[in-house]
This record gives structure tokens, sequence and C-alpha cells, in this order.
């Protein structure tokens, strides 16, 4: 994975720039945030869906998500691999996407985020990149999932960068094994985020479908029969 090319680091340097100069205008930001929260909250299913609105700003938010050795890891399956449809659950602020559409850049990125406020600042980003293979899909995982899913009719690569929590991670993985391809990949961030997300991890890891797993403490790389 070390033996990137110069126009690879050249990629990695331009997309880290656009990070560095987002963050740095501080732009404040009102959102809702769908998910299980705080490794340590204890949020239920009514809490997630109506979500819950927080006061950030443009700063924090790029901060997270995945950045250096992680988003060189997801950089380099797509490169590898070069799969034709890729979904991402969780844009955030768009980094993932536009590496992802970077690294190849036949993939067509389906990506989707709970927050309009947040797929906006994705949005942005997604231009500054010049990435015209990646398409948002702006609502809540548990509404526009299906429909984003009979869209693309198959999936090669995905990424779950969302929602956090046990059973919906389980859920979201059966709902869209029926769309995988054979050889395709599914990979799972944190995975060691919270109690939750570890034995969502074990249930997934154990599934039939999956001939090997690449379990990396933060990612988990499943690799589809």
């Amino acid at each position: 994975m070390n033996n990137f090319s110069q126009e690879d680091k050249k990629i990695f340097e331009e997309i880290e720039k656009i990070r560095e100069e987002i963050k740095a205008q501080n732009i404040p930001i009102t959102l809702k945030d769908y998910g299980a929260g705080d490794p340590k909250e204890n949020r239920d299913e009514e809490q997630m869906y109506k979500g819950v609105e927080k006061v950030t700003n443009s700063f924090d938010l790029c901060s997270i998500g995945l950045k250096n050795e992680w988003a060189q890891k997801l950089y380099f399956l797509v490169k590898q691999n070069k799969p034709k449809n890729i979904l991402e659950m969780g844009t955030c602020c768009g980094f993932s996407s536009i590496y992802m559409a970077k690294a190849n850049k036949t993939s067509n990125i389906f990506t989707i985020e709970g927050d309009c406020n947040v797929a906006q600042l994705a949005s942005n980003n997604i231009k500054k990149a010049n990435c015209t293979n990646i398409k948002q899909f702006i609502g809540k995982f548990q509404d526009i999932l299906q429909e984003v899913l009979e869209e693309i009719k198959t999936i090669d690569f995905a990424f779950i960068d969302g929602h956090h929590d046990k059973n919906a991670t389980i859920k979201y993985f059966e709902q869209i094994k029926p769309y995988l391809t054979n050889n395709s990949i599914v990979v799972f961030d944190d995975i060691s985020w919270s109690k939750g997300m570890q034995e969502a991890w074990e249930v997934i890891k154990k599934d039939t479908i999956i001939e090997k797993i690449e379990d990396l403490n933060k990612l988990g790389i499943c690799y589809i029969r």
C-alpha cells in the first residue's frame, strides 16, 4: 500500500489542501445528527430517527472522517479493484467520496448524507476537487437507502461510515447484500468505536457470503465471494 506513485501523492496533497482550506474558514454549521452520537451515549431508535440538533463548524466537521493512511487505504482498494458502482453511507464533508472518485475515474460513487447542510458542504468540496463521478443523495438511511439501491442495481464496493449503531449497521449490511456482486468489497469504518459497533462487526464478519476479512481495528474490510 505504500508504493504510491508521484501522481497518487499529488492527488492526496490536493485533496488535503481542500480540507485545510475549508477548516481554516471555520464556517458555523447547524446540523441534525441521525446517528448514535458519542460512544458513551445510548440513543434509542426514535431519537436517532428524529435526529439531535448540533451546532458545529467546518473546522471540527472536516477534522473527522478518514484521512492520512486510512483515506489512502480506501483509495488503494478502489484503485486496485476498479469497482464500477460504489455505495457510500455517510458523505460527511465529502473527502472519502473524493478519494474514491480520484482513485478510479470510471467508478460511479453514490453517496448518502442525512443532513442537508453537511451535504451542501460536501457538494462544495466535491466541486472544488472537480469530481464528476459522484452522485449525492440527501436523506436518512432508513428512508432512502432502498431507493438508492434500486437505482444503483449492483454494488461492487461499499463504504459504510454512518449511524454507528449496532442494530442499524447489521440491518444495512443485510439490506445491501442482495445487490453485492461477486468479488465485491464492503468496508466498515469505526468497527471499534463503541461496544455496539464491536458487536456488530463480530456478527457481520461471520456471514457466509464473506470469503475473507481484514480487521484493521478502525476499518473492517469484507471480501465477498
